[in-house]
């Protein structure tokens, strides 16, 4: 399996990273500091200087599965999430299609079920993530929307809870754990989905077992 993975150096990215590292998955990680290209290298990764401004046709070249783990910062602003959240998964499905990757993986947020409920700071950044989210799933590609809801940088816990609510009160979940369900979602190839999940008590195995 030939993986490219889009934000490897972002918080989740990276956790995503150390995670097809350890499971000896070899991929194409795209970063934007060319400082960081021997610590990927020490992850496992062939990597990709460049940015989402620039033209990625190399990097899609060959690869059968691209990760999307990019996101705007909470307070980066409107501009930053119409570019990072929105135009730039909709490039990638386009640069996906038109390179023959078969498969995409975008991270998005719990939110986007629901834009309109999300809280006023969060409606903005919720409505890009489901515009970006629908232009993938009309694609055509074999696609997987991941929807987890709010994020810590604890330690993962292997356990999460399947959820379509975004109104409703969750448990936070760790950003470790939503790299483990992406790299469980690649094992057992999940595609055609668009899941939503939070901390929970269901062991992630199971949880997408369950679907």
């Amino acid at each position: 399996m030939s993986i490219l993975l889009l934000g490897a150096s972002g918080r989740t990215g990276r956790l995503i990273a150390e995670k097809l590292h350890a499971a000896a998955m070899p991929y194409r990680a795209l970063i934007r500091n060319a400082a960081k290209r021997d610590e990927f290298v020490q992850l496992g990764a062939t990597p990709v200087i460049g940015d989402f401004t620039s033209d990625l046709s190399q990097a899609f070249e060959g690869m059968q599965t691209v990760i999307y783990a990019a996101g705007s910062a909470e307070s980066e602003g409107a501009e930053q999430e119409r570019q990072i959240d929105r135009d730039a998964v909709i490039a990638s499905a386009d640069y996906a299609k038109r390179l023959g990757v078969r498969r995409l993986i975008v991270i998005s947020a719990l939110a986007a079920y629901d834009p309109e409920q999300a809280p006023a700071a969060l409606r903005h950044y919720a409505q890009m993530k489901r515009e970006s989210d629908d232009y993938v799933v009309a694609s055509g590609l074999d696609y997987l929307v991941l929807r987890p809801g709010a994020l810590t940088m604890d330690p993962g816990v292997g356990t999460i809870q399947i959820t379509s609510d975004a109104a409703s009160r969750h448990q936070a979940l760790a950003r470790e754990d939503v790299a483990a369900v992406v790299l469980r979602a690649l094992q057992a190839d999940l595609a055609r989905k668009v899941i939503g999940f939070t901390g929970g008590s269901v062991l992630i195995n199971e949880a997408l077992a369950s679907l």
